[in-house]
């Protein structure tokens, strides 16, 4: 090891990709000068993160899409472990992606790894595969979660975690989408005056791939209805993603929004897409969204062996209730999604107002601001 300080980085995910990027940043201002490095995303190379590994490679969504890839997967977490050991940095701050953070932090504590590790965005032991928490307990040093439920969970499993609040309830209570702006970015002009519905097809080519011809088929069921629809393109999509989606749409000359997803929900009056964190976004946005979430069929068969019961969106799972609807697989169409928009636009004046003040309060259910600078302090702090 030499004398530099350094921090080791790891977020699989575009979101955890935000995260780490934005905690790195503040690490940086709150007087860390040693060296922060690992597998990053686009927004952590923006902040100057020394990238080692695209994490590109870790864009699976499903089982059976883990599978497929294993072989580039193993080899990933053998270049990074090999890594971890011989450079053996002050701390390790992972985000998400739990089926290959887990056996990464498993292995470097087995093979004498004695830095402070972080988790942020930990995975969900209360939902499912429970048995995790003991990795955590063992293992990670300080958890990030995202929830008050889930800090509630891990605190009683006995784990050191930290909560004050959902880093998005930061970043949206000032937030106002600039329609201006934004209507002069779309590919194609919407109609004057018309309702818009924002099209989420996913961050992840794995997600776009079985997402997009549903989308597609309800984009002409809305037009036909008088609602003008438009696709997001996430910024943080990967090339090979980007360049597939981009192509559908530009062959099929349909309209949509390059730039963060936020931007075009914020001037939506309806959200339709892939389960995630756009599910969080819209509803701190007060957007009614339908949610879809369709894999291959393999991965979806497994994944409901695992995940009996369990709700999907964010909103659904503070609510506890269906609040927003869930179109999972089969019920996954075109057809299925148009009714559920129809739905809420042709919804009586009272019954809306009722659903956004449900949104009010859920949306008080995640926390505080001032996540990002909460997680560098104390990261630093037990750095020190």
């Amino acid at each position: 090891m030499t004398g530099e300080r350094s921090i080791f980085i790891s977020a699989g995910e575009v979101s955890g990709d935000h995260y780490t990027a934005r905690a790195a940043s503040l690490i940086r201002k709150h007087g860390f000068a040693g060296r922060i490095y690992g597998m990053c995303g686009a927004e952590s190379r923006a902040e100057g993160i020394e990238t080692l590994w695209n994490n590109e490679a870790l864009h699976l969504m499903g089982f059976s899409e883990v599978l497929r890839s294993i072989g580039s997967v193993m080899r990933l977490m053998k270049d990074m472990r090999r890594n971890i050991l011989e450079t053996d940095p002050d701390a390790m701050i992972v985000a998400d992606s739990p089926d290959f953070h887990l056996p990464l932090i498993r292995y470097v504590r087995k093979n004498g790894y004695k830095g402070r590790i972080f988790y942020i965005s930990p995975p969900s032991v209360w939902a499912w595969r429970k048995g995790r928490v003991k990795t955590i307990r063992r293992s990670v040093d300080v958890s990030f979660p995202l929830f008050g439920f889930e800090d509630d969970y891990l605190r009683s499993e006995g784990c050191d975690t930290r909560w004050i609040g959902h880093p998005l309830a930061e970043e949206f209570i000032n937030f106002t989408a600039d329609r201006g702006n934004v209507s002069k970015n779309i590919s194609g002009p919407a109609a004057e005056g018309s309702v818009i519905a924002a099209l989420l097809p996913g961050s992840r080519r794995t997600e776009i791939e079985p997402l997009y011809p549903v989308l597609s088929g309800l984009y002409k069921r809305l037009e036909s209805r008088g609602v003008s629809p438009v696709f997001s393109v996430a910024p943080g999509l990967g090339g090979r993603a980007r360049d597939f989606l981009i192509k559908k749409l530009t062959s099929a000359n349909e309209r949509f929004y390059e730039g963060p997803g936020r931007n075009i929900m914020g001037m939506a009056d309806i959200v339709v897409g892939a389960s995630g964190t756009a599910t969080a976004e819209a509803l701190l946005l007060r957007r009614f969204m339908i949610v879809l979430y369709k894999v291959r069929p393999m991965s979806y068969v497994i994944g409901r062996m695992l995940l009996r019961g369990v709700k999907f969106a964010i909103p659904n799972i503070l609510a506890g209730d269906y609040f927003y609807p869930e179109l999972l697989q089969g019920e996954a169409t075109a057809e299925n999604a148009l009714k559920a928009v129809a739905r809420w636009l042709d919804m009586d004046e009272s019954k809306r107002d009722g659903a956004i003040r449900k949104m009010d309060r859920l949306a008080g259910m995640m926390g505080n601001p001032g996540v990002y600078d909460y997680w560098a302090r104390e990261i630093l702090e037990v750095l020190q």
